[in-house]
């Protein structure tokens, strides 16, 4: 493994002409010598990346620097396509990102979309009542929304009442509660469920995998590689062959030994760094 800590680690040089660097926001400073490092005299280097996004984990700041410096070429895009421009998501991260507080307005935007709701609690039981009672039904006036399909926690932490971890516990015994039909597997302090929604937590270049393919006529496309941050849903707990079954979100099928269980957890809540990398 390597040792992200030792700025002196050997580092297998890049040949290219034009490296793109997407995510910038969360390069640290220990892999940015890394890249200064591992490029060529003469490479292009184009950085992709938004300075408002949550910094690295890591020290550094190293895209914002970069572009306060004035030093190099900035180009800015501020064309939204992800959501509709009157969007409150839109308009209240605007807000957010001018210093403005978005609490306690009503609807100062003519005809804005109900796309965002901001409910005040400070005490952590009623935060975590909300939480998962928006995540049981509670949104059905808004739409017949399939937790699976359509929702997603997020959390800035792992650890606490509100942390990932004790969330999943929470949300996996309204969401996915064991009963004697579903096939249940322990793993350390961690019980996985049929029909979990569980997250890749580690890059596996060689796990196998298989995936209808759209068109019936090519058949099954088969490939190995699963990916930190991968979100998909256990299938099946095979007890017989010591395996799970996970079908991800686009589509593909991996076999997980019981023995490989650390590679997966659960992912009803994620955090907040985890959802902006994928």
């Amino acid at each position: 493994m390597t040792n992200y800590g030792n700025i002196d680690n050997d580092i297998s040089p890049i040949d290219a002409d034009v490296l793109v660097i997407d995510e910038m926001s969360m390069v640290d400073v220990f892999l940015m010598n890394y890249l200064v490092r591992a490029v060529y005299l003469g490479t292009k280097l184009v950085f992709v990346g938004d300075v408002n996004q949550l910094p690295s984990v890591g020290p550094g700041s190293i895209l914002k620097d970069l572009i306060e410096s004035q030093k190099f070429a900035t180009v800015c895009l501020n064309k939204i396509f992800r959501q509709a421009a009157k969007s409150k998501i839109i308009v209240n991260s605007h807000e957010v990102n001018n210093g403005n507080s978005f609490i306690g307005k009503k609807d100062y935007v003519e005809e804005a979309q109900e796309d965002f709701f901001y409910i005040n609690e400070s005490v952590q039981d009623k935060i975590l009542y909300q939480v998962t009672s928006l995540s049981n039904g509670r949104l059905k006036k808004y739409g017949d929304y399939d937790f699976i399909e359509n929702i997603q926690i997020l959390t800035p932490t792992k650890k606490g009442k509100l942390g990932t971890k004790e969330l999943n516990k929470n949300l996996q015994n309204i969401l996915n509660p064991k009963i004697d039909e579903i096939e249940s597997k322990s793993y350390g302090e961690i019980e996985f469920r049929e029909q979990d929604r569980v997250m890749q937590i580690k890059n596996n270049y060689d796990i196998y995998w298989e995936k209808l393919n759209d068109v019936a006529e090519f058949g099954t496309h088969r490939g190995s590689g699963v990916f930190n941050g991968e979100l998909g849903v256990i299938s099946k707990i095979n007890h017989k062959d010591k395996n799970i079954e996970v079908k991800f979100d686009d589509g593909k099928v991996a076999w997980y030994a019981f023995s490989e269980l650390d590679q997966l957890e659960h992912a009803y809540a994620i955090t907040i760094h985890k959802a902006q990398r994928k």
